[in-house]
């Protein structure tokens, strides 16, 4: 664990009011012990005075490190000072210091001095980093900026950290402060980009961190400030669509609801770095899903009956059938008032079977399902995913206002079924492979074909 880490603070870092080199140094040993027992901070200023007239603590550009020793002190004290228009110091050039270290310990840390003093030289080196430093809006931003520079280098701390791995600390440092400061309810990780998560690993975040994947791998049973992990399982999808697929079955699960802001936090999968940060609305995001006040978004469909249906309709789109590309319809929930708008156009094919053997969730019954999508009609599943009927006919009363141009009578008639109930409507349009998602006659989403599996060996 880095040093800094374990005995820098929030509390200690302030913004600086002093000017000169002396007055500097009195800040920060008032800082150092103001809520804790130790020296006075006369004791602290003499002793640091010291040894500032025998080597100057100046170890760069705009940085000095003032410290010393102290007998009888416990352990190690460190303050930091920022000062954005600079302090004069005794720099060889003239340089102002905007950036200060007070350290103190005492006679019985020798190594952990030292070794505290070389990782803030090698942290302070990174001249994008101190930027960002100067410019943080809170005390707990340039904590997370100076504590997770020193995240993500090899266990022996032989190697740094590499670049992918520092932009992706840095960027997710930038994502907790601003979750901070727009009040969000979450942060959203995409971890297929960055594979591992040992560069967040006790990184204290000050909300709600939601772990997205494709697939759960022992490394995200890493112990991490994750608190939910949810698994979106699909990889062929473009990145936009799969933000706002982890955005939706978090709603689903009651991790997110209509008010909330989150902050999430992606890259290309398997890129090994993050590098896109994304605030959002859950609200305007997803309108029709929080159309009546106070109901469930999903009515009575379990959200795992609604992610296996998802997830066929992903399959589905990509495969179609014996090389033809099919669409079809699936209509999720609120049987009893469905049932009223439906007729079969060819004798039910899942009529006469026991409910425990006509679920959607059950793994055997994907490749009976994608075979009968090549039916005209729509399968109408229950809210606990019984599969009820395929190659039924929709026969809305009404149809949806404001369905967006381009799609057809199979997705008009979908939306218009989900105006009338409390149903969800999942469509899979032949002509371009898109999945379209509706509730309450509007579109949820409307996700983009989905491309073949880089192993596939077939083109996109």
């Amino acid at each position: 664990m880095p040093l800094l880490d374990r005995y820098l603070t929030p509390g200690h870092i302030v913004t600086l009011r002093a000017r000169t080199k002396e007055s500097a140094i009195r800040e920060l040993a008032g800082v150092l012990f103001s809520h804790a027992k130790g020296p006075e901070p006369s004791a602290v200023i003499e002793a640091v005075s010291a040894r500032e007239k025998i080597v100057t603590s100046w170890i760069g550009p705009g940085i000095a490190i003032p410290h010393a020793r102290l007998p009888g002190l416990e352990g190690i004290r460190i303050a930091v000072g920022r000062s954005r228009t600079g302090i004069a110091w005794d720099a060889a050039d003239g340089d102002q210091v905007h950036l200060l270290f007070l350290i103190v310990s005492g006679e019985k840390d020798p190594d952990q001095h030292v070794m505290l003093l070389a990782e803030i030289a090698r942290t302070v080196r990174d001249r994008a980093l101190m930027r960002l430093i100067l410019t943080a809006r809170s005390p707990a931003e340039t904590w997370r900026l100076l504590v997770t520079r020193g995240y993500g280098e090899e266990t022996t701390g032989s190697k740094a950290a590499s670049p992918k791995v520092r932009l992706s600390r840095l960027l997710f440092a930038h994502a907790l402060s601003v979750a901070e400061e727009v009040k969000a309810r979450a942060v959203v990780l995409h971890g297929d980009a960055v594979g591992s998560l040992q560069f967040i690993r006790d990184i204290p975040s000050p909300v709600k961190l939601i772990l997205v994947t494709s697939s759960k791998t022992e490394m995200y049973a890493e112990k991490t400030a994750v608190s939910s992990v949810l698994q979106v399982p699909f990889s062929t999808l473009n990145r936009s669509d799969q933000v706002d697929l982890a955005l939706l079955f978090a709603v689903s699960r009651g991790l997110l609801s209509r008010g909330d802001t989150v902050v999430s936090v992606s890259g290309v999968p398997s890129s090994g770095f993050l590098d896109t940060l994304l605030v959002i609305d859950v609200g305007r995001e997803f309108p029709t899903v929080f159309t009546t006040h106070g109901a469930t978004p999903l009515g009575d469909v379990e959200p795992q009956v609604l992610e296996k249906v998802l997830q066929l309709a992903t399959d589905i789109a990509r495969e179609g059938r014996e090389g033809r590309p099919v669409g079809t319809t699936f209509i999720l929930g609120d049987y009893e008032r469905v049932v009223r708008f439906c007729r079969q156009m060819v004798i039910n094919p899942f009529r006469g079977y026991q409910e425990e053997e006509k679920s959607i969730l059950d793994p055997s019954l994907e490749e009976t399902v994608k075979e009968f999508s090549t039916i005209d009609g729509a399968f109408i599943i229950r809210g606990d995913g019984v599969i009820m009927s395929a190659g039924t006919f929709l026969r809305p009363e009404k149809a949806a206002p404001n369905l967006p141009s381009g799609l057809g009578a199979r997705h008009a008639a979908a939306a218009a079924l989900s105006q009338s109930t409390s149903s969800l409507a999942v469509v899979v349009s032949q002509s371009t492979g898109s999945i379209s998602l509706f509730k309450a006659g509007g579109l949820v989403m409307n996700l983009k074909k989905p491309t073949q599996p880089r192993n596939s060996g077939r083109n996109d």
